[in-house]
């Protein structure tokens, strides 16, 4: 019996041993692929030549781009003079197009959903012009009145003239204080007037695009051009 457990313990050992052989044989055997690659890579890299320009546009070449020139263009070269890699930078204008066909796209699709014909437009175009319409004849009613009430202070102004007598200091007062009163609602008037015109002008290519876009899906039509692309 005593044998017997001397045994087992001499089979566990042993099987406990093989393991941790095993282990640390992995482990050594990883290290080393992990190094052999890395020289492999450091190799190569050692290899590699790199090509940049300045910002006077002369073109260098070197192991390393200078930190000033690392976002400009540049290429990897390797040992047989074989151009790599390329890296361009990407221009304000490239950059500023990308997003504005993103935007053409964004709308285009607003536009899609929004509406089923093209009559709806017209209709939410009237929607939107009616508050504007309201303000603006608000604005043609404060005008006249105005107007009328600066008349009949200068009539009275005109009074006072004809008598030979000074024009009181609270009567010209009124009087330049209504003439202000006029200016500004011109001036209201006016941007009023823009911001109506503005919105009769979006609606109205928002329809001719909306019939561009539906001739093209129906195949009648040619694709629309971009719209919102402008970029300078």
């Amino acid at each position: 019996m005593e044998y017997k457990q001397h045994y087992f313990e001499y089979i566990y050992r042993a099987k406990k041993t093989y393991h941790l052989v095993l282990e640390v044989t992995f482990v050594a055997l990883f290290g080393m692929v992990l190094f052999l690659s890395f020289l492999q890579q450091a190799a190569a890299d050692s290899s590699k030549i790199v090509k940049w320009k300045d910002d006077k546009g002369v073109t260098h070449y070197g192991d390393k781009i200078p930190p000033q020139y690392a976002n400009g263009e540049n290429s990897l070269i390797n040992k047989q003079g074989i151009t790599i890699k390329r890296n361009k930078p990407v221009s304000y204008h490239d950059l500023a197009l990308e997003v504005a066909e993103a935007e053409q796209k964004k709308h285009d699709h607003a536009l899609l959903s929004a509406f089923t014909n093209e009559n709806e437009i017209d209709l939410a175009r009237d929607r939107n012009l009616q508050l504007d319409q309201v303000t603006l004849e608000g604005l043609h009613l404060q005008k006249t009145n105005s107007n009328k009430h600066l008349n009949d202070l200068q009539n009275y102004a005109a009074s006072f003239k004809k008598k030979k007598k000074p024009l009181p200091a609270d009567l010209a007062k009124d009087i330049a204080s209504n003439q202000a009163v006029i200016a500004k609602i011109n001036l209201q008037i006016v941007d009023r007037k823009a911001i109506i015109d503005a919105t009769r002008k979006r609606f109205n290519d928002d329809k001719k695009r909306y019939i561009a876009l539906k001739n093209h899906a129906n195949g009648t039509g040619p694709k629309p051009e971009p719209q919102l692309v402008s970029v300078p």
